[in-house]
């Protein structure tokens, strides 16, 4: 038998001691890099592709969990002929037998490969090393935050990445072109998992309705298509059915899952954005700071607050990489099956995006052709064929098999054609795509916010109009489509009513941005051309970039005096409605085991921290403060918020917080001494701190 065959068994016999014999640290890691590598990468040799060490390496990850999520997926369709599929033993025994058919497949399709070589002659490498310590100090400084409220590691993390990058900027020349692919995933983590590790629970909005169905599948051993609650997040394979395989395999808390394990697999995305730029640019250092522009976006940064749109843009990112590669086009068109489908099955409007894409890049080529736009080379990869079968793969799984987020995505499209009426109306839109135009500017920090991105948007117009004048014979008519369609619809949320509120724009701004970040670097390519200073082009891209990642970051907000970031800062807005604390969970799981069969009323953000604590789903009631009519019998959950700084959240803040009289106004949010007359005769039934439960309402 081949080496490299006996090696891989014995490795696969390692990972299934340290699993069954739960070996302490072995158990936590080595699982987790054995699963999300080593099925991709034999499928990548099963598929003899030949390709650079990055490009597999990317390929290799993403394959590796769509094979999980299909894997889990077949498992769990022997419901109800195994009770409970989704348990340790069907689900170590699932995998033994994908890495067993897969070896076959390797032994039968595949030559033992050469060992790549690195050549370090005439380079330095130790810059790529400096960023492997990013991560550990944004550990240790979210520890240190969490349990001390000490801020000055995370502080001196977030300094650290503009010197960091002007130093990389210094080096260019004799870098080692692996430097830039290493020190993008560090960062990436670094940002991902500082805004993941707050709090012992889960920070954000949708992830507690997410962690939720999770946590269902683990408790039944399967998964429903109809979940307990919200079945359009139920029909995520991401949240539900991926997580608990990691969750049996791993053994680590439910919730590091998400706060951490996710963190690593979305590092992913920027390496594929970097590849899809180095491509078009034509240099290295160029895509190294555009794939910098896709990190330094709020939904980046913040996206382990919605992990089904994580996992679902690391496929829809590898997919596009996919497009620009120089493959075979039969091995384009299997790699961009797998990864569509893996989009499909991780999140909805991902892939609705996607499908809008698919579909239209087919008839935009033919007009790109017609017209000669651009002058694009020809390419064969996209066709009708496959825009049909996307069509199908939605309709399939949305439609017929979960029914909930067709039938969202029927509502969002009917409510978006009857807003035109309401076509000029400022409150159809949402407040983030008013601000792109100036409408709702509060603070200064806010002020530089929107001019940064401002000239982002601008830096990425001139560069889309420099493809469509400029002759680009090296980019395919495909990308070319892809790139009119992507800012044909970022246009769409700022002109057409309600879709902004229907969809965050800033969600839709960072898919796009993997078609689209070369483009930022043509605009500024562009606008040094014309001013005749190509000297001014790098100090032109890291003032940008520097600026940007402060605005994202909250650096902006925090040094003017404003306490923005849940993540470094100890009170503030975005703490009080997104950081949560032991006694609320604590008060939850009270309330679960005593309250009975009653609505629970809170205010708007009360939800996450009952979900944490209730084993089934109460009935919520978040309008308590806002809406009389919805005021039921049961009893008032007041969080640490509440109770400690005298607050109500009545909605979602809309606007950043701004100083009005010389004192600090958050938007939505109201002192609780106004609802004295709605909650100051109730009972105190538990009280423990930070959280109070009152009843005898």
């Amino acid at each position: 038998m081949r080496k490299d065959i006996i090696y891989l068994l014995i490795l696969l016999a390692l990972v299934d001691i340290t699993i069954l014999m739960d070996i302490p640290i072995l158990r936590q890691s080595i699982p987790f890099i054995f699963f999300n590598i080593v099925p991709g990468y034999l499928l990548v040799k099963i598929m003899r592709l030949d390709l650079e060490l990055l490009e597999k390496s990317l390929l290799s990850a993403g394959l590796s969990i769509s094979l999980l999520i299909f894997t889990g997926f077949l498992l769990n369709s022997t419901y109800p002929f195994i009770s409970r599929p989704i348990t340790i033993g069907p689900v170590v025994v699932a995998l033994n037998i994908l890495i067993f058919i897969l070896l076959t497949g390797y032994y039968l399709r595949s030559e033992p490969s050469g060992e790549h070589k690195f050549n370090f002659e005439g380079t330095i490498f130790s810059p790529a090393m400096l960023s492997l310590a990013l991560p550990v100090l944004t550990v240790i400084g979210s520890y240190l935050m969490n349990t001390y409220h000490i801020n000055t590691v995370l502080l001196g993390v977030l300094l650290t990445i503009p010197i960091y990058m002007i130093i990389l900027t210094l080096v260019r020349e004799r870098l080692h072109h692996s430097a830039y692919p290493i020190a993008l995933f560090n960062i990436g983590l670094s940002l991902l998992i500082m805004n993941g590790l707050p709090s012992s629970y889960l920070i954000g909005r949708d992830i507690h309705i997410e962690y939720y169905l999770f946590r269902t599948v683990l408790m039944n051993g399967h998964w429903s298509v109809s979940g307990a609650i919200n079945n359009a997040y139920n029909a995520c394979l991401s949240i539900t059915i991926l997580p608990a395989i990691y969750r049996l395999i791993l053994d680590v808390p439910a919730v590091y899952i998400f706060k951490l394990y996710y963190g690593f697999i979305g590092a992913i995305m920027p390496l594929a954005v970097y590849l899809i730029s180095e491509r078009i640019l034509k240099d290295r250092t160029m895509a190294f700071y555009a794939a910098l522009l896709f990190i330094f976006q709020f939904s980046f940064i913040y996206i382990l607050g919605w992990c089904r749109q994580l996992i679902a843009l690391v496929f829809f990112s590898l997919a596009i990489m996919v497009l620009t590669s120089s493959l075979r086009r039969r091995d384009k068109k299997i790699l961009f099956i797998i990864f569509m489908v893996s989009t499909v099955l991780s999140h909805y409007t991902t892939a609705y995006v996607f499908a809008i894409l698919t579909i239209l890049i087919p008839p935009v080529a033919w007009l790109i052709k017609r017209f000669s736009i651009g002058r694009p080379k020809r390419s064969y990869f996209f066709g009708v064929s496959v825009a049909v079968l996307f069509f199908v793969v939605v309709f399939a799984w949305y439609a017929q098999a979960t029914g909930a987020p067709f039938n969202d995505a029927v509502k969002f499209f009917k409510t978006t054609f009857s807003s035109m009426a309401d076509f000029f109306a400022v409150d159809m839109r949402n407040n983030a795509e008013q601000s792109v135009v100036g409408i709702g500017i509060a603070q200064l920090p806010n002020f530089m916010s929107v001019m940064i991105h401002d000239t982002v948007f601008l830096l990425i117009g001139v560069g889309f109009l420099s493809i469509l004048f400029h002759r680009r014979d090296d980019i395919s008519r495909e990308y070319t489509a892809a790139i009119l369609i992507a800012m044909g619809l970022l246009a769409s949320f700022i002109i057409l009513p309600f879709i902004s509120k229907g969809y965050g724009g800033t969600r839709l701004f960072t898919q796009m941005l993997v078609i689209l970040t070369p483009l930022f670097i043509m605009g500024i390519q562009e606008l040094v051309s014309l001013l005749k200073r190509q000297s001014l082009k790098l100090p032109m891209i890291l003032l940008v970039l520097v600026l940007l990642f402060s605005c994202v970051s909250y650096l902006n907000y925090h040094f003017a005096g404003i306490p923005y970031s849940y993540a470094y800062n100890s009170e503030g807005e975005r703490r009080y409605e997104a950081f949560i604390f032991t006694s609320e969970v604590t008060a939850a799981k009270w309330l679960s085991s005593n309250g009975g069969n009653f609505t629970v009323n809170t205010d708007t953000f009360g939800y996450s921290r009952i979900l944490q604590g209730f084993y089934n789903p109460p009935k919520l009631n978040t309008e308590f403060f806002t809406n009389e009519t919805k005021r039921e019998k049961g009893y008032i959950y007041l969080r640490w918020a509440n109770v400690n700084r005298g607050l109500v959240f009545l909605d979602s803040p809309g606007r950043p917080p701004r100083f009005i009289g010389g004192k600090l106004k958050m938007d939505n949010v109201e002192p609780i001494g106004d609802y004295k007359n709605l909650i100051g005769d109730k009972d105190r039934i538990y009280d423990n701190g930070g959280a109070v439960i009152l009843g005898g309402f």
